[in-house]
């Protein structure tokens, strides 16, 4: 569906077997006038040879004054009879169209082959005013890789190609390695050794030789003594904040937060970095070295059924501290409501009604950082360790206790106290409600005594909590006496005397924060089909990393994949190609690699209506993970591999799928044109699979490939507005555009950034478990098209990539955005599933759609009103059948609906409207839900702000690296705070070199930044730090983004980036563990 591109023309050292009459050589290349000529023998012809035309324009057109004339004893000539008004003789005689040829010659003026039988019978081409002549590449072909030196100021540089072919040079200019190089080979060009008085770097460094050869490659030599500045922005992602009182003595606020009366004010919906400690950490330097930091209040408004977690990261002790943190929840009145008291990683507790709160995050013993994430409702993701949370009445000063008989039976201690039916608990009496040790027993203590084991500090909060509220503080003493029950080894269980058992808010699905699925009218679409056919399976191949094949989310929905990276070194897995596509990761240190395919697999095909996880776009599709994307990227030659083995079609595998793929989905890219590529895609559209591709995240109209080669459907992508994303490149080559995310905002306000959420792992121990993520991309908008592609592929088994071009062209499955009919930034607009698998209904039904069941849509999908007072929504049908609206109830007192202009149905204008009479400042949301008579309902997400709630997000003091190849440190500042959520920063005095930057907070002060926790970010994303190559010239807009570094199962990271790397500090040097 795209124009022919244009072609490079360059003559290889084949030339010489032709026969130039009157042709003009510049260079490799030859030019032919108007009625000049050139004769080609076949004899000297190799098999395989191209001959390309004339060029001069985007298309090529020849018309009837072009000729090909064939001299000679030629049999078999086969061209598309479109073309025979082409003059074509052979020795004069009329050309005789037939089947047959063995070898190939392409002539480029007729944008076709043409295969010609040489049968041992040589023959003169004659080809006349035609433009310049390109002949193919074969593959024992030899080509040479050459660049310049500049710079160089005596002495000797040493070069190296893959490190072992060598080249010394002695002065600037031209330079050529002396070893020649084929078809697929790959060069990564370095400087060995360099003059001591100078540093010299590489750039066009590496690549793959695909038709000729390399003479781009540019060494810049720089005096040692240059120095230059490197400068940027640093900007805090939305929705976060931090601790006011940390372990860092130079953080910016350090104000105490202990008490109720010093709570910390935060915003609904954020996500916060937070330190505690039952203890001083013994260190001189740090703010709690020997004073404890044992309670942290926090004051918010809060909505019924959101969830407030809590990840303790030092939990498990495998960083400085360790240490054992639990979550209080207590209403206006400093009544406690609820409390998480695991001694695990994660808590959790449930906010029954709206209102105004206090969260205490309360050290029980040790010292931890924290994060804080305030969620959007209950139905958010419980984290995978199970939490220990009391959120009924319970009896102050009681506990119910089941001994281990174990323990009484061997201890006489134990046997005398059960004897005269009192326990000691935490040096309390408790008097037990009988001696059998088989039963549970009530035990029940003085409230008056003193608790004689608390934490250093924790006199203040307990204090100022029974001043406050005295039964609170009743409350809040005996689970701390149950805590401590629950860690002897003489007890099995010990839980509160509960006045009541209360309920669990169910927690099965993250589908909710799946926002790209029903702005692209996925739920619809699932009405008449969720992806299964009739018979068989449609199968999407994700050619890209591989996937982590026992993902939680993923059972069930992969087919066999294969592993083409051909190179050990890329791979990680230490071998070639072989059948196991499984993802190891692509990068060296745990928690920083991307899990790419992954992600992308989940979006098209997740587990989907399981309880758990995401949903993908089409559940009943299957994934075949192909892997070609290494610790290095991915070469071209594998893609092609993975493609054709996608197709079925002979691979360097030597084996195809027992079915072939019927989409593929490529979320990869880059700059490089391929013939090779082009012709494996034509081969695979030809065996009928569609192809879709990312159209490249660099902001930029430049073609990125492969989503720019001819017959590729290229996908950009769009925001939560359907507005083009911020990163989404542009331009011609663009069909068609869908959700990608953009992590730098959160504008439907449900304390995650907007990004993609789909499947990802967490191998931050060592092991990998299954866990989910935002991501941003073209890379996360491309599923999105595949898996509706999979939507009408169930529907419509027959569809070809022709009848898909045709429907994107016609905007059948689209709708329009921006500027009136097929655009650079959305292509021919934005995918809507439910147009999609109507368009396949009605290619299955012959042409004509049958009823179609009634399907109730909104639009908007979502309101988002801010702080405006009232909104329209517009209820239609879109199905086939009859039917209306019999009621709406909504989810909040303040939000209101009624009907403004509706038929008789109740389809129509409903004006949506909110009072903010008595509500405290914050973010809140709701849910309207529309009943429909097909026992079908319809739910629109509201939301909204009372006051200037700030979302800017919150970062306190950062430290910034300048770090080496090795990350080590070798320069450090702190940025400059604008007041606005950014910084700005600049490293001065920083000599020749390759770098990379990267920073962030140090809460806990043990003098590492970006662990677990903490707030952290690097150039351009952190995790896949790009180097930063300083000749003699400062380099500004290094800008990126920080974010706080959790495992929560959905988090706010973008893209993978957002993972924990040891990074010391140089300003602090401590004698920690």
């Amino acid at each position: 569906m795209k124009p022919a591109k244009s072609w490079l023309a360059a003559c290889i050292p084949m030339c010489t077997a032709l026969s130039v009459q009157s042709a003009t050589q510049v260079g490799n290349n030859l030019f032919l006038a108007s009625g000049e000529s050139l004769s080609i023998e076949t004899a000297q012809l190799q098999p395989g040879t191209e001959i390309y035309g004339a060029e001069g324009s985007e298309t090529v057109t020849a018309d009837s004054s072009t000729s090909l004339i064939l001299d000679g004893n030629i049999e078999n000539l086969n061209l598309p009879l479109n073309y025979a008004d082409y003059a074509i003789a052979i020795n004069g005689t009329q050309l005789t169209f037939s089947v047959g040829g063995v070898e190939q010659i392409r002539f480029r003026g007729l944008n076709q082959p043409i295969n010609v039988g040489f049968n041992d019978k040589n023959a003169v081409i004659t080809l006349t005013g035609l433009g310049q002549i390109e002949t193919a590449l074969t593959d024992d072909t030899t080509f040479s890789l050459s660049g310049t030196v500049t710079g160089l100021s005596g002495g000797t540089i040493t070069l190296a190609n893959n490190e072992t072919d060598t080249l010394d040079i002695g002065q600037n200019g031209p330079f050529t390695f002396t070893n020649g190089l084929n078809i697929g080979d790959v060069y990564d060009v370095s400087v060995n050794t360099q003059p001591t008085s100078q540093v010299c770097s590489v750039n066009n460094s590496e690549g793959v030789f695909t038709n000729g050869d390399i003479s781009d490659v540019v060494v810049t030599c720089t005096e040692s003594s240059v120095t230059v500045t490197l400068s940027g922005i640093v900007s805090a992602a939305s929705n976060t904040d931090l601790d006011s009182d940390i372990n860092d003595p130079q953080s910016t606020e350090n104000v105490s937060n202990d008490t109720f009366d010093s709570a910390q004010n935060i915003a609904n919906l954020i996500t916060l970095s937070g330190f505690a400690s039952a203890e001083g950490t013994g260190q001189a330097l740090d703010r709690f070295g020997f004073s404890a930091d044992a309670s942290d209040i926090y004051a918010v408004s809060l909505q019924a059924n959101q969830l407030v977690r809590m990840q303790v990261v030092d939990y498990a002790g495998t960083d400085t501290y360790q240490g054992d943190l639990d979550l209080y929840l207590y209403d206006s009145s400093q009544e406690l409501i609820a409390s998480s008291l695991s001694v695990n990683e994660f808590e959790e507790v449930t906010i029954p009604s709206s209102g105004n709160y206090f969260i205490q995050v309360s050290a029980f013993s040790g010292i931890s950082k924290y994060t804080l994430k305030l969620d959007n409702s209950a139905t958010a993701a419980s984290p995978p360790d199970s939490t220990e949370q009391i959120s009924g009445d319970f009896v102050a000063n009681e506990a119910i206790v089941q001994l281990n008989t174990d323990s009484v039976a061997t201890s006489g201690n134990l046997a005398q106290a059960l004897h005269s039916q009192t326990l000691t608990v935490n040096q309390v009496q408790a008097q037990l409600s009988h001696n059998n040790p088989e039963r549970a027993m009530l035990a029940r203590w003085d409230g008056t005594q003193a608790l004689s084991t608390l934490a250093l500090s924790e006199s203040a909060f307990s204090a100022d909590l029974q001043r406050k509220n005295p039964e609170a503080y009743a409350k809040w003493q005996t689970l701390q006496h149950i805590k401590r029950l629950q860690q002897r080894s003489d007890v099995a269980f010990a839980h509160p005397n509960y006045l009541y058992q209360t309920k669990r808010v169910p927690n099965d699905t993250r589908y909710e924060f799946q926002w790209h699925y029903p702005i692209i009218n996925l739920p619809q679409a699932w009405e008449i089909t969720t992806g299964t056919p009739d018979a068989g399976n449609v199968i999407v191949s994700v050619i890209d990393t591989g996937v982590f094949l026992n993902h939680s989310d993923l059972q069930g929905q992969l087919v066999d994949g294969y592993d083409f990276i051909s190179d050990p070194t890329n791979a990680r897995d230490g071998d070639g190609i072989d059948n196991n596509a499984d993802d190891p990761g692509d990068a060296a240190q745990l928690s920083s690699s991307s899990w790419h395919g992954t992600h992308v697999a989940g979006t098209v095909a997740a587990g989907t209506n399981n309880g758990i996880g995401v949903a993908g776009v089409s559940w009943g599709a299957k994934i075949m993970p192909l892997r070609t994307l290494g610790l290095y990227g991915g070469t071209d030659y594998d893609i092609i591999q993975a493609m054709l083995f996608s197709a079925g079609l002979s691979n360097d595998s030597g084996t195809v799928p027992p079915q072939r793929a019927d989409i593929i989905n490529m979320s990869l890219g880059g700059s490089g044109y391929s013939q090779s590529a082009q012709q494996a895609i034509n081969a695979v559209r030809a065996a009928g699979v569609i192809i879709v591709a990312a159209a490249g995240n660099e902001n930029t109209s430049q073609f990125s490939y492969p989503a720019s080669y001819d017959g590729v459907i290229s996908v950009s992508a769009t925001d939560y507005n359907n507005n083009r994303a911020p990163y989404s490149n542009f331009g011609t080559r663009v069909d068609i555009a869908a959700p990608g995310g953009d992590t730098g905002a959160d504008l439907n306000n449900d304390g995650y950034a907007d990004g993609v959420l789909s499947t990802i792992v967490d191998d931050s121990t060592g092991t990998r478990q299954s866990t989910l993520s935002f991501y941003q991309g073209t890379s996360m908008a491309t599923p999105h098209v595949a898996g509706v592609l999979a939507l009408m592929k169930a529907v419509y088994p027959n569809l070809t990539p022709g009848q898909v071009d045709t429907l994107i062209t016609n905007g059948d499955i689209t709708n329009d955005q921006g500027a009136s009919g097929r655009d650079d930034i959305y292509g021919h607009g934005i995918i809507d599933a439910l147009k999609a698998v109507e368009a396949a209904q009605t290619l299955a039904q012959g042409g004509t759609t049958g009823p179609l069941p009634a399907v109730i849509t909104a639009s908007p999908s979502s309101l988002s009103l801010g702080i405006a007072s009232s909104a329209t929504l517009v209820l239609s049908n879109v199905g086939g059948e009859s039917a209306s609206i019999l009621s709406v109830t909504d989810t909040a007192s303040w939000l209101t609906v009624s009907a403004q202009s509706v038929d008789s149905n109740g389809l129509g204008t409903y004006l949506v409207s909110v009072d903010r009479t008595g509500l405290s400042e914050s973010k809140y949301s709701a849910t309207l839900t529309f009943s429909v008579s097909n026992n079908t309902t319809l739910n629109v997400q509201v939301s909204m702000q009372v006051g200037s709630t700030d979302t800017t997000g919150e970062t306190g003091t950062l430290y910034l690296l300048l770090l080496d190849s090795e990350l080590n440190a070798i320069d450090q500042m702190t940025p400059t705070d604008l007041g606005d959520g950014s910084f700005s920063y600049n490293f001065t005095n920083v000599s020749p070199g390759t770098y990379k930057i990267a920073g962030g907070s140090d809460i806990d002060n043990d003098n590492f930044v970006c662990q677990l926790g903490e707030i952290c970010g690097g150039y351009p994303v952190f995790g896949k730090l790009s180097e930063i190559t300083v000749t003699n010239q400062d380099i500004s807009g290094l800008d990126f983004i920080t974010e706080i570094l959790s495992t929560f199962g959905a988090t706010g990271q973008s893209h993978g980036e957002a993972k924990p790397v040891l990074l010391q500090r140089m300003d602090l040097q401590k004698n920690l563990k």
